[in-house]
């Protein structure tokens, strides 16, 4: 498993209140198409208008989103509604048209998605496809390994699937299940490929668990503050965060043993790096998700490691969102709440941060502004890293 020096979390909006229809130019088909795996995430090749361009595959969002700085002609505008992402916050956004996008020979129009800003640039990622793709009538098979999907309209393709099969609703046009995060207990949790954490739970569902649940409270490893996700529009606030390791992490039958997780205050879920471990079918028709295991095997260790630090957006800026105290990042000086104003003499803003060419084991001073204003220097190699077990 890669290890994460630092984590920039993503969080898709879930959108509600809006047309999720759009038209298919095939029927009874089966088709396979590639599949791109960056940072554990999926992405699609799409083309509109004969351009090629690259849409991260985001079950935690219901129809989709094209950033603001994509050009796209073609683009149809059909008025302003109220969204709210995952860590809370809501604004007034634009909903678009797509003109006609084809994923291999598959033609899909009226397409509609969210026109939203940026908050965490990613190079070579356009815009997002969210579940209706499959609520609205195509079922799916997401393999990461062999890096593939097949697609169909077919009712009965996976009618006779094997795998860990889990009956799905929708909320908010986003599919939740319910799993098993603690011995007897379940919670219903969103299956959200479109983040990077194994796993999340909500601060005041984790509570309702520790007060009911003897098996929780030796499974905290701590406590800390600050803020580690981010959402369409802006980063969560500071709040109490709770560290644990659980023994096992159920989907299904399936085991997830060592998971490292935290609370957030968004929503739970369940993220992408679960198709590390086998593949995901999703079947509208019988409204299940169905995961197989890679190799058939019955469970795995994960053993993920958390970053030393963490960092958010605040205001065009690089914020210190969380600092493990027992790392190397707090030794070095490193504070919740702190912005990073400069790195080398030099003003960084947030996506130059998140695209900085550092280079291994070179030490870099870094200007901090203090939450009381005062600004401060320290140095630092970064990257920081973190013993690996």
């Amino acid at each position: 498993m890669a290890l994460l020096l630092m984590v920039c979390i993503g969080v898709v909006a879930q959108m509600k209140r809006y047309d999720t229809d759009f038209f298919l130019s095939r029927k009874n088909f089966v088709m396979t198409i590639p599949i791109e795996i960056e940072r554990g995430q999926i992405y699609l090749p799409v083309r509109m208008q004969g351009r090629q361009y690259r849409f991260k595959l985001d079950t935690g969002a219901s129809q989709g989103v094209i950033y603001d700085d994509v050009d796209i002609e073609g683009l149809r505008e059909l008025g302003f509604i109220k969204s709210e992402d995952a860590v809370g916050q809501s604004h007034k956004v634009t909903t678009v048209e797509l003109p006609p996008l084809m994923l291999d020979s598959l033609i899909i129009s009226g397409f509609k998605v969210q026109r939203m800003k940026r908050n965490v640039r990613r190079q070579g990622e356009d815009g997002i496809i969210g579940f209706a793709l499959f609520h609205r009538g195509i079922a799916a098979k997401i393999d990461c390994r062999d890096s593939v999907m097949i697609l169909t309209d077919r009712k009965a393709y996976f009618k006779r699937a094997q795998g860990e099969a889990l009956r799905y609703r929708l909320k908010w046009h986003v599919p939740y299940v319910n799993i098993s995060p603690f011995e007897g207990t379940t919670e219903e949790v969103l299956f959200d490929s479109g983040s990077p954490l194994l796993y999340a739970i909500n601060n005041e569902r984790f509570a309702q668990m520790l007060a009911t649940a003897p098996s929780v409270e030796r499974q905290i490893e701590g406590v800390t503050y600050g803020s580690h996700a981010i959402g369409h529009f802006g980063s969560e606030r500071s709040h109490q965060i709770t560290l644990l390791s659980l023994d096992s992490l159920r989907w299904g039958n399936f085991i997830l043993q060592e998971v490292h997780c935290a609370t957030v205050q968004g929503g739970s879920h369940i993220g992408a790096p679960l198709l590390r471990y086998g593949a995901m079918i999703i079947d509208p028709f019988r409204k299940q998700l169905i995961f197989q295991p890679y190799d058939g095997q019955t469970s795995c260790i994960v053993a993920n490691r958390r970053p030393d630090i963490v960092i958010v957006e605040k205001e065009g800026k690089a914020m210190i969102g969380m600092v493990m105290e027992q790392g190397k990042a707090w030794e070095a000086g490193f504070r919740h709440d702190y912005i990073i104003e400069k790195v080398d003499g030099e003003s960084i803003t947030f996506d130059q941060f998140n695209s900085y060419r550092w280079v291994k084991d070179q030490e870099y001073e870094f200007t901090l502004r203090l939450p009381i204003g005062i600004l401060t220097k320290l140095r630092s190699i970064w990257p920081l890293q973190y013993n690996q077990k």
